[in-house]
């Protein structure tokens, strides 16, 4: 049991990500003619122009031109495939010096039993606009909304494109690859200047943002196995002396400062 648990605690400390220039393996592609989404494929080139198109991973791979995007997703749809399952963007920007958009479509009309499912793939240069499909597939509102918040790619006639995962006033976008893994200058004052203030950074100091930093005994914010406390009874991190928190600069309180209201 001993055993086990330190495995776990070297685990947690390893580094688990990949790095920002890693390209895994690519997938087998296969033609597109003689399967069952070259109908599909006919139907989109009689009047649009597709750049690229294959079969990967059972699913049927349209690579398009921007600005033939709606177009080719209002045909899609009346072709049956009318769900919106995923769309996001992929950070191509130091590799080639663009974005790949993916749109990823699903019909469940018995005619398409063999050909459910359909990507539509496009680049996109950085500053850039592209054009939101929200009027088209309502769960774009969603995917939109954290494609612009997470890698700061703006839709063009989105009814209400704000972040929806970091604040409001969060500086950067931490999926970009060129994001700091943990956090930047401003996200690791965040949280203090929001709170106490800029006056008190030295005070408490930054946020401490390493994942390997944690306690292992912490069972109120970390699943610990074996060290598990009821709710309200665990132990508060210690502010002063030899062995102190790990996420907060120690402070003297020898002499205190009450505030009157948050600055």
């Amino acid at each position: 049991m001993v055993r086990q648990e330190k495995i776990g605690l070297d685990i947690q400390k390893k580094v688990y990500h990949t790095d920002k220039f890693y390209q895994p393996k690519e997938t087998i592609k296969y033609p597109i003619v003689g399967t069952q989404y070259e109908i599909i494929y006919n139907h989109l080139s009689y009047n649009h122009k597709i750049e690229n198109a294959y079969i990967e991973l059972s699913t049927a791979v349209f690579w398009i031109q921007k600005k033939e995007l709606i177009p080719i997703i209002k045909k899609l749809k009346s072709l049956g495939y009318d769900i919106l399952t995923e769309m996001s963007a992929i950070d191509m920007l130091a590799i080639d010096n663009r974005f790949e958009m993916f749109y990823q479509f699903l019909s469940i009309l018995p005619n398409n039993s063999q050909k459910r499912r359909i990507r539509i793939k496009c680049y996109l240069n950085p500053n850039e606009n592209i054009d939101s499909i929200s009027g088209e597939f309502r769960a774009a509102l969603w995917s939109e909304r954290e494609a612009y918040d997470m890698l700061g790619i703006v839709f063009t006639n989105h009814p209400h494109l704000n972040r929806i995962l970091m604040p409001q006033d969060w500086v950067g976008h931490p999926l970009l690859k060129s994001y700091p893994l943990k956090g930047d200058e401003n996200a690791s004052w965040y949280e203090v200047d929001k709170i106490f203030g800029k006056d008190y950074r030295q005070i408490i100091g930054p946020e401490q943002r390493d994942s390997a930093r944690v306690d292992e005994k912490d069972t109120f914010n970390f699943a610990r196995i074996g060290h598990e406390t009821q709710k309200g009874t665990q132990e508060t991190l210690k502010l002063s002396g030899s062995k102190n928190a790990l996420f907060v600069k120690n402070l003297e309180n020898s002499n205190p400062k009450v505030l009157k209201e948050r600055p």
